[in-house]
């Protein structure tokens, strides 16, 4: 292949003579094509006409490429370039090479000659077309990291207008890509500025139709922050009132509102937005008390808390349709513990919004500060979902309607040693928080009740042979209750045979415990039949996978696992809940999303029979030995924990069935 070097002033006159340059500019145009703000990999060309002087195999291959003939136009440009053409003509090769590999999906060899056309031709008139190409084929192979600095420089080094907007415009899409809307937008109004009125409008279209696509809320608040009263800030503002609409979220959708107001006064969504103002006011006057949620509804934990959301939209919608019920209205509060503001915002919608409680925070870590601040304002605050042992050493308001590891030890070991008449047990555990805790709680719920542990042995999450944990377990059996017998096969098969002596081992042990995932549980099991263990096994609500329950292993067929919540409990109340639940959200109810529920369920009971105040309301809570929880009659602990009836699940023939 011809790699053939030509002085710049050479290339020049030529370039002068022919314009063939202008053929290349027309053709390597290639604007993205978007759906949804994904990017269309394919290279798209401009048809233009041909110049009075140009090269006709170039001009060939140039009809092909737009023609989609990406093959027949490689075929051609290898053998003019294995020809040795002029070298006033290697750089427009370079970049047709490059274009037709594109098209081929050859997007490694396209860069190559991609960059030998920067190397070899640094200032030729079609390299910076040639560095837009650079940065559509890194896209194509997903590397935007290495497409962006390529784009930077022709944004900032590019002499032809033309070339710099199409670099912003690619910026743009690329930031889209990266789910980086400001960004993106910023490169899309910097493009504005060099192109016509006409493709200004596009542009804006283009900045709208993103804005009004995104769910973040983190990335809209910055779009309206960084264009408080300007476009796009507008339509970033009109977009998050929608979403706070659709959350709830209503008490932010009024502030947002207002404030939009203030910034567009003469905007033409005004009148529109003045009518939603006051629905939402009228609406939210028409309650005569509130429950507010406060819950991270976005970031990693956003999935969870909708979950949580979904049952306390539940419960209030529920009492909304009962005659003569209190009118209790909902709050929605995203949390986000990274904002140094959040506690001021907290204490605001303490003092100012005073609902009778709050539902929230899904995390034990963000428990203190915000039971510190309900304490002073006399608001309950009611966890659903923190784990955190003995809320209530955090304050007398604060409250949990989290399934608890203590809840679950208790439960499942009552289950084992009164229902079932188990005394001696082995616990083998995950390694982890909460496979030691449960462990931990479970050995103590055992002894507390006269009964008595053999041995606890731990795995590794994921660990697929448990065999020494299990010889170990064994040989404490041994020690105490296990029977080891040896068998002299010959005399059962008068025959000698590598098995003439073979260990027949009973344990001495009822049951062990096994608090892990249901993929684990499921290999452990089988170990567990294999090496003789043939007892009954007992789990958590890290079992609850219907996967579990599929399993073709029948070693599991006769376990008994306890959960907060069963989605196909045959009882009626949980059947009403769900079927409702599934009526209103098209999906299964979870364990936190019942746990929401109850946590608001509560609150509107004590509302219902007459309490006014978060006082009122926190003594009802800590007083009645009979609160109405999904599950069954409840009552809140000294621990500050809601004890209720959990359920207790058996695995038979492939199916959970409850026991209780």
């Amino acid at each position: 292949m011809a790699r053939l070097l030509v002085s710049v002033s050479s290339h020049r006159s030529y370039v002068r003579s022919v314009r063939w340059w202008h053929v290349l500019v027309l053709t390597w145009s290639m604007f993205s094509l978007f759906t949804g703000f994904e990017f269309n990999h394919l290279a798209h060309a401009e048809t233009a006409p041909a110049s009075p002087a140009n090269n006709p195999t170039l001009n060939q291959a140039k009809r092909l490429i737009d023609a989609d003939q990406a093959e027949e136009a490689l075929t051609i440009l290898r053998r003019f370039l294995a020809a040795s053409p002029k070298p006033d003509l290697l750089d427009d090769t370079y970049l047709l090479l490059g274009a037709a590999l594109h098209r081929a999906k050859q997007d490694g060899e396209a860069l190559k000659f991609l960059r030998q056309l920067e190397t070899e031709f640094p200032n030729s008139e079609v390299t910076d077309r040639g560095k837009l190409l650079q940065a559509r084929v890194h896209a194509a192979m997903g590397n935007l990291d290495l497409a962006m600095p390529i784009l930077t420089g022709l944004r900032n080094l590019s002499k032809d207008d033309r070339t710099k907007r199409e670099a912003l415009q690619l910026s743009g899409n690329f930031y889209a890509q990266k789910k980086d809307a400001t960004r993106a937008i910023q490169a899309w109004l910097d493009e504005v500025a060099l192109g016509t009125d006409d493709q200004a409008e596009d542009v804006r279209a283009r900045i709208r139709d993103l804005a009004s696509a995104t769910s973040d809320k983190k990335a809209l608040e910055q779009i309206r922050d960084t264009f408080p009263r300007s476009f796009p800030g507008d339509v970033a503002s009109l977009r998050l009132i929608d979403l706070y609409i659709s959350r709830g979220e209503e008490h932010q959708a009024i502030r947002q509102i207002q404030q939009f107001l203030v910034n567009f006064p003469t905007h033409p969504q005004t009148e529109k937005t003045l009518e939603l103002l006051a629905t939402l006011q009228a609406k939210l006057k028409s309650n005569q008390f509130f429950i507010a949620a406060v819950l991270p509804l976005s970031g990693k934990l956003a999935s969870f808390a909708n979950e949580v959301l979904s049952g306390i939209q539940l419960a209030v919608e529920a009492n909304r349709d009962k005659a003569g019920s209190a009118s209790v209205g909902l709050i929605v509060k995203d949390f986000e513990s990274d904002l140094s503001s959040f506690l001021d915002d907290f204490s605001e919608l303490l003092n100012t919004d005073r609902p009778l409680a709050v539902i929230g925070p899904l995390l034990s870590k963000n428990l203190p500060a915000m039971a510190e601040l309900a304490e002073r304002a006399h608001i309950p605050l009611i966890t659903p979902t923190a784990t955190l042992p003995n809320v209530r050493r955090l304050g007398n308001y604060v409250f949990s309607t989290a399934l608890t590891f203590q809840l679950q030890a208790k439960r499942i070991a009552a289950y084992a040693i009164k229902e079932q008449g188990f005394r001696r047990f082995c616990i083998l555990h995950p390694d982890t928080a909460y496979g030691r805790e449960l462990a931990r709680l479970f050995a103590q719920e055992v002894r507390q009740h006269d009964g008595e542990v053999i041995a606890i042995e731990s795995y590794k999450e994921g660990e697929t042979d448990v065999s020494a944990q299990l010889k170990r377990m064994k040989q404490e059996d041994i020690k105490r209750y296990g029977l080891s017998m040896p068998i002299d096969q010959t005399k059962l098969t008068g025959k000698l045979t590598k098995l003439d002596k073979k260990i027949l081992y009973t344990p001495g042990f009822d049951a062990i415990f096994i608090p892990g995932r249901a993929a684990d549980a499921g290999i452990i099991t089988a170990q567990l039949n294999f090496h003789d263990m043939k007892v009954p096994f007992l789990g958590a609500n890290g079992w609850n996978s219907p996967d579990f329950a599929r399993t073709a292993d029948s070693s599991i067929d006769g376990a008994v696992f306890v959960d907060g919540f069963f989605v196909d409990s045959p009882t009626p109340v949980v059947r009403d809940f769900v079927e409702r639940y599934k009526k209103r959200f098209q999906t299964n109810p979870t364990l936190f999303a019942m746990q929401g529920y109850d946590a608001a369920k509560l609150v509107i009971d004590a509302a219902r029979t007459g309490a006014s105040s978060g006082e009122a309301v926190q003594e009802q809570l800590l007083n009645q030995p009979d609160l109405s929880s999904l599950t069954g009659p409840a009552a809140f602990g000294e621990d500050g924990t809601l004890n209720r009836p959990l359920f207790l699940i058996q695995i038979k023939r492939g199916r959970f069935i409850q026991v209780n």
